[in-house]
């Protein structure tokens, strides 16, 4: 009985033109998003665009360090409720400074603000590099909460005031996205640079912080070349600290409720980040690479995900989106603990990236609660109520790991946000058509004396 070769190499010819037309399919689509995405970023201010460039090389700077923070603690005698009371430490002492700072950039200068804070976070990465007891980094951990917290206000507080509210969560998701292209290659750089150095050891891991202190010079010097101060601060005016707090939160119970909620979403990152690279170094067994690496795959996802879930959240909402999102960081924790071997970590890793994502469209949400003239004290009282809320959860943290099991770290997290922080995002409005409350009042929200 023959066989008739005329019909398989007939279904082969079929199936090949099938994936060159997938093939086509995909790269047009590739093609379309970036022509989106470049016609988005040149209709945007200047600053904003400075922002896309600020934003990597700062995430860059603190991504060769994030895995080794803890272990590097340890390495210079910290137990883990020490290592906790560090991560305390750097919280309630960022959070006070970033509610300043939010009160500083609507009375004064929002560029002041950011070559401040960035001067601190050169302090902060040299502190880090000649510490030679685990109680030295006291001061280095405040130095470099402050920085960040105070840099993020400023980042934040720029967006809010250049950004149309349709326009912002996919504003962040490009932001996000051109971060993740650099740190997604930033971890296994580190990782290399500690192999070469001496390994996952006090020396391997000191010039992780040189490095990391010369990019925050180059960014001060970037940001007091290039940067502008917005228009919005031609219009300065002698505004009291904690009466414009009040009126801000006064007869908005949304916005209170709101700052609960954001203050919770914190709670689970300052337990899990600082002790997850810990836990697969001392319980997993993974190796200078692997921590890079889990570093790197946590940020595949905002790399590929954050453009199209800013586009999400601008279309159906913010909030049908963050409860999306939320089981996807949950399976991260629940990964990291039943990961039966190193390698199986970088999958927990991988979905501990959604945490970037939500962030980046509570912050959208945020910014769409109060008028645009009050955005530093709002942003800044957020920072304060993060912050505050945020102290005593890496030492918690540190307690669970050392009075129970490590793994009480990763579930606590879970439960504190299911149980609490859900609740709350489903009282709250869904902001993305309003435009702010009313502005009438807030024009002047303190009579100059």
């Amino acid at each position: 009985m023959g066989v008739d070769y005329r019909i398989g190499s007939r279904y082969l010819q079929i199936q090949e033109s099938k994936l060159h037309r997938r093939t086509i399919l995909m790269f047009s689509k590739i093609r379309t998003l970036h022509l989106r995405a470049r016609n988005f970023v040149q209709r945007q201010p200047a600053n904003f665009k400075l922002m896309l460039v600020r934003r990597p090389l700062h995430g860059l700077a603190l991504n060769l360090s994030v895995q080794y923070n803890s272990i590097y603690a340890t390495l210079l005698g910290a137990n883990p409720v020490q290592l906790g009371s560090l991560q305390s430490a750097g919280n309630a002492v960022g959070a006070v400074v970033a509610f300043f700072a939010g009160w500083f950039i609507d009375r004064n200068s929002l560029k002041k603000t950011f070559l401040g804070s960035t001067i601190l976070l050169v302090a902060a990465a040299l502190l880090f590099a000649i510490a030679p007891h685990w109680g030295f980094l006291f001061a280095a951990m405040i130095l470099m909460r402050v920085g960040i917290r105070t840099t993020c206000t400023c980042c934040t507080v720029n967006g809010a005031r250049e950004l149309a509210n349709q326009e912002r969560a996919t504003g962040r998701g490009v932001c996000q996205t051109l971060t993740s292209v650099v740190a997604v290659v930033t971890p296994l750089i580190a990782a290399w640079l500690v192999s070469v150095s001496g390994g996952v050891a006090i020396k391997g891991i000191r010039p992780l912080y040189f490095c990391q202190m010369a990019i925050f010079i180059g960014l001060f010097f970037l940001l007091l070349l290039r940067f502008r101060e917005p228009q919005a601060a031609e219009q300065r005016r002698q505004i009291s600290l904690f009466a414009g707090v009040g009126q801000i939160l006064k007869g908005n119970p949304a916005a209170v409720r709101f700052l609960i909620m954001i203050a919770l979403m914190e709670v689970p990152w300052t337990m899990v980040k600082p002790f997850m690279p810990l836990f697969a170094h001392q319980v997993k067994g993974a190796d200078a690479f692997i921590l890079g690496a889990l570093g790197t795959v946590s940020f595949l996802v905002p790399f590929v995900l954050a453009i199209p879930f800013g586009r999400l959240a601008d279309r159906l909402g913010r909030k049908k989106i963050l409860l999306a999102l939320a089981p996807l960081t949950y399976l991260s924790n629940v990964l990291l603990i039943l990961a039966p071997g190193p390698k199986m970590l970088l999958v927990a890793g991988f979905f501990f990236g959604f945490y970037s994502i939500s962030t980046a469209v509570v912050n959208a949400m945020a910014a769409e609660m109060v008028p645009k003239e009050q955005m530093g004290r709002w942003i800044g009282i957020m920072s304060l109520v993060r912050g505050a809320f945020s102290i005593p959860f890496p030492m918690l943290a540190g307690g669970l790991w050392k009075a129970f099991d490590p793994i009480y770290v990763f579930v606590a997290a879970i439960l504190i946000d299911l149980l609490f922080r859900i609740p709350l995002l489903l009282s709250v409005p869904e902001t993305l058509s309003s435009q702010g409350p009313p502005t009438a009042q807030s024009d002047n929200p303190c009579p100059a004396p």
